[in-house]
């Protein structure tokens, strides 16, 4: 199953999607041979088993424009490899399709997916201090300011039940 926005899908990747992980996995633009690209969809495809409702283990997505459903522009997902019952989100586009919306629109579906599908209460996040474009889509994504780290790096919250004071405390 896939998730579908305005203009994106968030795609689960198969076999069928093995040129396009050779060429966009991992997001630092090299491409990976076949092996590595079956890898890395053999590592997707056992994660995606292992999530349940209340806990991610990691689900990553591969993101699709609508009208190109079979590219894949970037990849996005909840990483819950340090706390299942609150995964870390996460989003890396193609520099070509970032500034566009797109960032935005993904977090938005994520926090949905993570609230509705997973019946998760809390999902957490961060950037870089110096990425100004990272922090607007967390805040305009409804995620909540959450600290920082002690670099100084912003952290983000987002509450899937207002009110909810047990998944309040860090």
């Amino acid at each position: 199953m896939d998730y579908r926005t305005d203009r994106l899908i968030l795609h689960y990747v198969t076999e069928d999607d093995l040129a396009e992980v050779a060429r966009t996995w991992p997001s630092d633009h090299r491409p990976v041979s076949d092996e590595e690209a079956r890898g890395a969809i053999a590592y997707m495809r056992g994660n995606y088993a292992k999530n349940a409702a209340g806990r991610l283990c990691h689900l990553c997505l591969a993101v699709c424009r609508a009208e190109e459903p079979r590219t894949i522009m970037g990849w996005c997902g909840l990483d819950g490899s340090r706390n299942p019952a609150e995964p870390e989100i996460f989003i890396l586009l193609d520099e070509e399709y970032q500034n566009q919306g797109y960032g935005t629109e993904c977090v938005r579906e994520l926090l949905r997916i993570a609230a509705e599908d997973y019946a998760l209460a809390s999902i957490h996040g961060g950037c870089d201090k110096d990425n100004v474009a990272s922090r607007r889509v967390m805040e305009k994504s409804g995620m909540a300011p959450a600290g920082t780290e002690e670099n100084g790096d912003p952290l983000f919250r987002f509450y899937a039940k207002e009110g909810d004071e047990a998944c309040r405390k860090s």
